[in-house]
């Protein structure tokens, strides 16, 4: 029988998609995994219940098992990234995933106040109250190679991140990766918050991607709630998420230029962006566009003139990026440099279920823009280059401005015509789901209300699988490309330690 089968057959729930699998039909649904490409979202716990989210044909299933003396069966031996869910899931409530193919802790190096913190009953703390030490697994402990680090203090604006490093001829054998040194705790923080509150934090789990947060956010609340924005709401939430990639593709290509010595193209492509986002800070209120929506409608300061503002993006940058774009590719030596580095086949990222810009990169088909309805008219699908390497990556970042100016060109003559309006959003007990497509990746929330109130928040991007990527592209190059690599794969420190 099919995964998706396996799941649908055991006990609905309230929830129509959520389904309450026994240990036994969970092991069925291992197994079944092993064999099956269902798509896998995420991998979270509430205390009582482990929750496995899927989504089929773009569509949320979810199984719930019941944890039996704090246990339950692994997802990661045919879910690899379920394994820093499961470390995380650990680290938090002390749930422990049988058979799972990494044990270490992801969150607590044995420097909290107390372990366990979310259970009903947190442990003692760790007796180590020094510096957070680096536990490497079994197969690097055992390795060959010379051993080496990188960060987590680097010096630079960076979030802190570890990466273990075993060298051999100044190359990278293996690598390994450790995160958890600025966690912010985010799933204590969501718990009884007013949905303006919840809302407010989402926009926080990664400055960058805060737009695609919040729209992921607002419109699961709007799905538990069983109702539906207004058109018009969408389609600025729409302007919204595009300007939001423009000035993040123009930051990373920015940053992705330094690295390389492309000093000029840096200064460029900041400098355009900086100019975006003048005028973008008077109109939505928020120059990073943090606190711009909320659930049932968006919150601007000045919502008349967004169609404006969007004509005013596009005659901004569209003169300046056809030079922008013939820079990087006649910039000496930039292309060479970046083609040599980090190439990632299809295989490499469907075995993570890593989706977004890197996999298109590669030659996969996936954007969800396409199936939420406010993209309608506006998305067609861009493609680049699909080889995988950095230079693939960067142009493809180049290619999705162009795209986006475009859909920003016609959504400035559709705003405005009907008023956006709010939509209350109230529910006693309900849960709801949503993703959509941020500039890395797909992004999903699932909320669970209670009485009004947020009573959890489980949120979901491509940064995990893009750090368990990024340790398997490092073999083979050299210590020096790494800072360059983790920015041409998107890994967010960050956003992984929320």
């Amino acid at each position: 029988m099919q995964a998706a089968s396996l799941i649908r057959a055991a006990e609905q729930t309230q929830t129509p998609w959520r389904y309450r699998l026994d240990e036994l039909a969970w092991r069925d649904l291992v197994q079944a995994l092993a064999h099956d490409r269902l798509p896998f979202a995420g991998l979270w716990c509430d205390g009582q219940d482990m929750h496995a989210l899927f989504l089929p044909d773009g569509q949320p299933l979810a199984a719930t098992v019941a944890l039996e003396d704090g246990r339950y069966p692994a997802l990661s031996p045919v879910r690899p990234v379920s394994s820093l869910y499961e470390r995380a899931a650990y680290d938090l409530y002390g749930a422990e995933a049988m058979w799972a193919v990494d044990v270490r802790p992801l969150l607590d190096h044995d420097v909290w106040q107390a372990s366990t913190p979310l259970a009903q009953a947190p442990g003692l703390a760790g007796g180590h109250k020094g510096l957070v030490r680096f536990q490497p697994s079994e197969q690097f402990l055992h390795g060959a190679g010379d051993v080496d680090g990188w960060g987590p203090a680097t010096g630079g604006m960076a979030p802190p991140l570890h990466v273990r490093l075993a060298l051999q001829g100044g190359r990278i054998l293996r690598a390994e990766s450790q995160t958890g040194y600025a966690h912010r705790g985010l799933a204590l923080r969501w718990r009884n918050t007013r949905l303006d509150e919840a809302c407010r934090l989402s926009s926080r789990v990664s400055a960058g991607v805060s737009v695609a947060h919040q729209v992921a956010f607002c419109m699961a609340v709007e799905n538990a709630c069983g109702v539906l924005a207004a058109a018009e709401t969408g389609l600025l939430r729409v302007a919204l998420l595009e300007m939001e990639r423009v000035s993040h593709h123009l930051y990373t290509l920015a940053k992705l230029a330094r690295l390389a010595g492309a000093d000029v193209l840096a200064s460029r492509s900041m400098g355009l962006r900086e100019t975006l986002l003048a005028a973008i800070a008077p109109v939505t209120g928020s120059r990073l566009l943090m606190d711009v929506c909320q659930p049932g409608g968006v919150r601007l300061a000045e919502t008349m003139r967004m169609g404006e503002l969007c004509g005013q993006v596009c005659d901004l940058a569209q003169g300046r990026i056809p030079a922008l774009a013939s820079a990087w590719r006649d910039y000496p030596g930039l292309g060479a440099r970046l083609a040599s580095l980090g190439a990632i086949t299809r295989d490499d990222v469907g075995q993570l279920g890593l989706e977004g810009l890197v996999a298109r990169a590669s030659g996969g088909d996936c954007d969800h823009r396409r199936a939420m309805p406010s993209y309608a008219g506006l998305w067609r699908y861009t493609s680049a280059k699909r080889h995988g390497t950095a230079e693939d990556r960067a142009f493809l970042l180049l290619d999705e401005v162009v795209e986006s100016l475009r859909m920003l060109g016609i959504a400035a003559d559709q705003l405005g015509l009907a008023a956006a309006g709010y939509v209350d959003c109230q529910a006693d007990s309900a849960e709801g789901a949503a993703m959509v497509e941020g500039p890395w990746g797909p992004v999903l929330y699932w909320v669970r209300l209670s009485q009004g109130r947020v009573a959890h928040v489980f949120q979901h991007g491509p940064e995990q699988a893009a750090l368990l990527l990024f340790e398997n592209a490092l073999s083979g190059h050299s210590v020096e490309d790494l800072p360059l690599l983790a920015c041409s794969l998107g890994v967010n420190a960050a956003a992984l330690d929320a």
